[in-house]
């Protein structure tokens, strides 16, 4: 067959076999997108300030500072009842009075009272209804002297009636934690002190006689025991 007799294309026929673009003119294309993408800002993100240093090195100095005159004060983790701060060298409970010198006076019944005491028949010698029978105008406190340290020696449980109300709980010994001078120096405080009680106090031979006493006396009172009926 001659090239005669091949019959021509047509316009359409034509164009369909050609290449439909320059090969390297798209590539270009295609990397031309690319820039341009990459050229967009990326998505914002939040920023971290970890703030000023000097906000941390305040910080970590008060905690130590904090922590030394918390444990310095504090005093012990005990169900006593906490006075405040007492000066160096005197022990929890502040059972001595010191003057401005520092010198040791006589045994002080109010602050042996405000350690001990006060946290169950309250400040004012009142205690609380139904729960701590009140000191102030007690016959347990007021009239026969051994009665007041035979319970602070001894403790004291069971029912109890002052001043025409019941009580019904127990108070623990003491005659294993504090000295004949420091529960002579209370119950006198209580008898002759205390929301105007004026009994006549005690000393520290009469405490140390009761705590002979009743050295074969191991469980607490009971109002019967102590009382014989007079109550």
């Amino acid at each position: 067959m001659s090239d005669k007799d091949i019959p021509p294309q047509s316009a359409d026929e034509a164009s369909a076999t050609e290449p439909a673009s320059n090969p390297v003119e798209t590539e270009l294309s295609t990397l031309d997108i690319h820039q341009t993408l990459m050229r967009e800002a990326s998505d914002p993100n939040e920023a971290f300030d970890p703030g000023p240093r000097w906000f941390y090195a305040f910080a970590v100095i008060a905690l130590i500072v904090g922590g030394f005159y918390l444990g310095k004060h504090m005093g012990a983790f005990s169900t006593q009842t906490h006075i405040g701060f007492l000066p160096p060298g005197v022990p929890l409970g502040a059972q001595t009075a010191i003057t401005q010198t520092g010198e040791k006076q006589q045994m002080s019944g109010a602050a042996v009272y405000n350690s001990k005491c006060s946290s169950c028949h309250q400040a004012n010698g009142q205690g609380m209804p139904g729960a701590f029978p009140p000191l102030v105008d007690s016959p347990y406190v007021v009239d026969d002297p051994a009665i007041p340290v035979r319970i602070v020696l001894r403790g004291m449980q069971g029912p109890i009636e002052v001043k025409g109300v019941q009580y019904n709980g127990m108070m623990p010994a003491w005659a294993d934690l504090l000295s004949d001078e420091e529960i002579a120096a209370v119950v006198s405080y209580i008898r002759s002190e205390l929301g105007g009680n004026s009994a006549e106090p005690v000393d520290t031979a009469f405490v140390a006689q009761q705590r002979q006493e009743t050295a074969d006396h191991p469980t607490p009172w009971t109002a019967e025991e102590l009382m014989g009926g007079r109550q």
